[in-house]
């Protein structure tokens, strides 16, 4: 689904990423990890097109999306939620997913004041809401939600998209343990209805959730396996140092 192809960034004389390859095959859910300055955040950016990189390939389902401008990539197949999706805070949160049903489907935002009670907008919006276990707080002003439940609330909102893929930077970030568990949850039952490439920090996660993870260490991939293999890898235990148990968690 997505090929990352001798992809090359760098910013002055910092390489951000290295040279970095390594695919993500369809339905997986695919993990990337690194401490921190490792480059994931460019590495996302360069996927969704908010950074160009110097050279290399970003293939995805089977498309050259290198050059691609941010706002066609959504019409490929590929959602970014948390710091792309925007929530509408005045608005409940049926409508707000409703507004991405609409947006997906092509129709103006001008219209929107007599689509919001339209059956064709709310039904699959619901549904959406019903993935994410937002469904009894769909009249909601989403201004009231908590934090955990604007991140899902964001899920809702890409998954409305119909996306191929979903990229999710740091979901669990700012998340107590009930929150954390839940979207815990929510990403188990997404797996394997679509493919999704996760960053986040927290190795439990992590651990319990990928298929596959790719270990960032200054822009380089420095290896690509199944969680337990990660878990073995000396290679990987060096680069984390200090943090070599919480890998092993």
């Amino acid at each position: 689904m997505l090929r990352i192809n001798k992809l090359v960034k760098s910013f002055g004389g910092i390489l951000a990423t290295d040279n970095l390859t390594f695919k993500v095959e369809p339905g997986e859910l695919h993990a990337v990890i690194g401490p921190n300055g490792a480059g994931k955040t460019t590495l996302i950016e360069q996927i969704t097109g908010e950074i160009e990189p110097d050279s290399g390939s970003i293939i995805f389902d089977g498309n050259d999306i290198s050059e691609v401008p941010v706002h066609l990539r959504s019409a490929y197949g590929l959602a970014r939620s948390f710091q792309i999706t925007n929530i509408f805070m005045d608005m409940t949160v049926w409508d707000n997913v409703a507004l991405a049903v609409q947006a997906h489907a092509g129709h103006s935002f001008h219209f929107w004041k007599n689509a919001s009670k339209e059956q064709i907008l709310r039904e699959p919006a619901f549904e959406y809401l019903q993935q994410v276990g937002l469904e009894k707080r769909a009249d909601d002003v989403a201004g009231n939600l908590s934090h955990g439940e604007h991140r899902q609330l964001e899920i809702a909102m890409a998954l409305a998209t119909r996306p191929k893929m979903l990229l999710l930077d740091e979901p669990m970030a700012g998340m107590g343990p009930e929150e954390s568990k839940a979207m815990v949850e929510i990403l188990q039952g997404l797996k394997r209805k679509l493919t999704i490439l996760l960053v986040e920090h927290d190795m439990d996660v992590v651990f319990s959730l990928a298929d596959k993870i790719t270990v960032l260490v200054y822009g380089q991939g420095i290896a690509t396996d199944t969680p337990e293999a990660i878990r073995q890898n000396p290679e990987v235990r060096t680069a984390y140092l200090g943090e070599e148990e919480t890998v092993h968690a």
